[in-house]
């Protein structure tokens, strides 16, 4: 029987980016609108100055900010409304002295202004005489041109993940196409002779699937495609058979279930079995999770190609599983197919009960966050083994170092929260 040599989550990262190092990965142009949620696979610089001319930002009148100086309700400016500029057509008649122009937002500000007077500040005494009662410095009401973006400049760096947000940007600076990294493959294999169907009834000693759906949904998250989805009982020979199938047709392959140290618990013989190097990890110095295990699998048909599949046991409780895919999985996935070096969402809080930590082991807690005029409070969110429940309470986790035995209520502490 192999002994459960435990890994810290910092040195199960190391090995599995030691063994995945220079991995090069598929790219492809997609269409802007489809982009979201996908990874940038180049840098995108701004091929054009953003906005390409000088145009207000309010409703107002252009005029020369130097003769607004003192101007005031009791002493205001008089000037000759010269025109009216037309949204979506240029004026290139410079401003003269004494003189406005009305400017609509976002309509192009006359050459030679250089402040634009909201139309709230003035009043229209007839229909070229226009009286000013506010001043306005140099640049106020204006965005000039090339202030919103620079040609030349970095819009996104390569590795990025598109928020829709991002898509404005870019449909703002003419991109259709967009370079993205392809998805990844991630087949989920749910394993356990008391599981069965979530479309079945549980009897006594039987439970419904969860980590399945759980790590699917949580691929698919990560911006990951899923592949096979397969429930099976405790039988090496089938996992074996479930496993090899599932390794032609994936990049990752997750397992929940099967990763301890009972006599039905296999999955370490089966990954060794099928290709070197085999386990690389088998436990983590982690609570929940130290039934974890981490293989790699060369394809030996493929050695042109260099192709390696990441093969995960996790563990079989569903509140355990999306914590090691959270702390090992999703950022193994994100730094070696996508480039991606971006920090999840954190938030800091005041910790709001004395929690006990894991021997020797990283701790990480699900929590839920409540608002207090003191500030964020972060609460524990308590359950047993195998408790669901703990899923929909939860906002985020907390994780407590291995070298702390607890922390104390009342604890700065740093939150990081779910998608």
């Amino acid at each position: 029987m192999r002994l459960l040599q435990v890994d810290t989550v910092k040195e199960a990262r190391g090995k599995m980016k030691e063994h995945f190092e220079g991995t090069s990965w598929r790219s492809l142009e997609i269409p802007l609108h489809k982009s979201v949620g996908r990874y940038l696979a180049q840098d995108i610089v701004s091929r054009e100055n953003l906005p390409g001319f000088s145009r207000s930002v309010v409703d107002g009148y252009a005029v020369h900010a130097r003769e607004t100086v003192g101007v005031g309700e009791t002493s205001p400016l008089f000037l000759q409304v010269a025109g009216e500029v037309e949204m979506g057509t240029p004026w290139t008649r410079p401003l003269e002295e004494s003189t406005a122009v009305y400017v609509p937002t976002g309509g192009m500000v006359p050459p030679g202004a250089d402040g634009v007077v909201m139309v709230e500040h003035t009043e229209m005494l007839d229909e070229k005489t226009l009286a000013v009662h506010r001043p306005v410095a140099v640049n106020q009401g204006i965005m000039g041109a090339s202030e919103d973006l620079e040609e030349g400049a970095l819009v996104f760096a390569k590795g990025h993940r598109f928020r829709s947000v991002d898509v404005g940007v870019l449909a703002a600076l003419g991109l259709m196409m967009v370079p993205v990294f392809d998805q990844p493959v991630v087949s989920v294999i749910s394993t356990g002779d008391e599981i069965i169907s979530i479309i079945e009834k549980p009897t006594v000693g039987k439970v419904r699937d969860v980590n399945s759906f759980a790590l699917s949904a949580l691929v698919q998250e990560t911006g990951c495609m899923v592949g096979g989805v397969y429930l099976i009982g405790d039988n090496q020979e089938k996992l074996e058979e479930t496993l090899k199938e599932a390794l032609s047709r994936s990049d990752v392959v997750l397992i929940s279930g099967g990763s301890s140290q009972g006599t039905k618990d296999y999955t370490a013989q089966v990954v060794d079995s099928l290709g070197k190097p085999g386990v690389i990890t088998h436990g983590l110095a982690l609570k929940p999770g130290k039934p974890t295990i981490l293989g790699v699998v060369e394809d030996a048909q493929c050695a042109c190609c260099n192709r390696k599949t990441l093969v995960a046991g996790l563990p079989g409780h569903p509140v355990a599983a999306m914590g090691v895919y959270h702390l090992v999985i999703e950022p193994f996935l994100q730094e070696t197919y996508f480039q991606n070096q971006e920090q999840p969402l954190r938030i800091k809080g005041i910790l709001g009960e004395n929690l006990a930590a894991g021997e020797g082991r990283e701790t990480v807690v699900t929590v839920e966050l409540e608002d207090t005029p003191e500030g964020t409070r972060v609460i524990p969110v308590h359950g047993k083994s195998g408790m669901v429940s703990q899923l929909l309470q939860g906002v985020g986790y907390l994780v407590i170092p291995e070298s702390r035995e607890g922390l104390k209520q009342g604890t700065k502490v740093e939150v990081t929260l779910f998608k």
